[in-house]
This record gives C-alpha cells, sequence and structure tokens, in this order.
C-alpha cells in the first residue's frame, strides 16, 4: 500500500495553518476621503426593479462607508440588472451578481466580506410612563408592594 503524500510546510489550505484564521489577515488601512461628494441619482431610464435595487443602496448601511469608486461601481451593477431585466440574458445576471456581491448588497456578501452593521439602539419613549403603570397595577392588586 502507498503511503499517503505530506503537505508542504508552506501550503496554508482551508483549515490547515493560520492563511484563513482572521487574527493573522493583514489589513491595508487608510484615509477616506473627507470631502463630501455627490451621490448619482439612479437613472430614470432603468427599469423600476434596477431603480428600486440601486435606491435601497442608498439608504444601506454599508453605503455610509463608500467612496466615489464604490459609487460607480454601483451604478455599473444596476446597468447591469437593468440590461439583465429587459433582455433576460444569463451572463449579464453573473456579472449583476458579482458586482453586488463586491458591494456587499446582502447579508450573505457583508458577512463573507466580514462586515457587520450594527443595529440601531430603540429607545423606548414611553418606558417610565409604562414602568410606572404596570406598578401601579401590580399595587392595586397587591402583589409588590407599592413604593
Amino acid at each position: 500500500m502507498p503511503t499517503p503524500r505530506k503537505k508542504p510546510a508552506n501550503r496554508t489550505g482551508a483549515g490547515t495553518g493560520h492563511g484563513d484564521d482572521p487574527r493573522f489577515i493583514k489589513v491595508t488601512s487608510g484615509s477616506a476621503s473627507d470631502r463630501d461628494f455627490p451621490i448619482p441619482a439612479a437613472d430614470k431610464a432603468w427599469h423600476p426593479k434596477a431603480r428600486s435595487w440601486y435606491n435601497s443602496l442608498r439608504i444601506s448601511g454599508q453605503s455610509e462607508f463608500w467612496e466615489p469608486s464604490d459609487w460607480a461601481t454601483a451604478v455599473a451593477a444596476a446597468d447591469a440588472y437593468n440590461v439583465f431585466l429587459r433582455t433576460h440574458n444569463a451572463s449579464i445576471l453573473a456579472q449583476f451578481v458579482r458586482l453586488s456581491e463586491r458591494l456587499g448588497a446582502t447579508l450573505a456578501d457583508r458577512k463573507r466580506s466580514r462586515v457587520e452593521l450594527a443595529e440601531p439602539v430603540q429607545e423606548d419613549e414611553d418606558e417610565e410612563a409604562a414602568d410606572a403603570a404596570v406598578q401601579g397595577w401590580q399595587g392595586r392588586l397587591h402583589s409588590v408592594p407599592s413604593a
């Protein structure tokens, strides 16, 4: 029976080394543009679904970090989606999917890119009034002594 071959020491396959460990992935950082730039408007000639998809990006959390080149990619993706919706060409759909993945358009895309958006903190405007009402009812029912 032949002996199994050993993997080379410098090879990092899935789960075999630190090449896939996020603690060891080098991140290159730079400065974001501090200037305000115009976000391109959706093209009125686009199919309504393509316009809706593009407009959803404008209000999505990940777009807060986008630079002008990201918005140019979003316009290119919306153009591709528009062409797909009008022609039903599968290769155009593949290009749209690839571009939208790069933009982090879905939760799965963001997880794959290790981008996590924080949920907004929700404030209960009448929390104190609700607490007082509950304590009042509990006091009337004699289940909890009134404060």
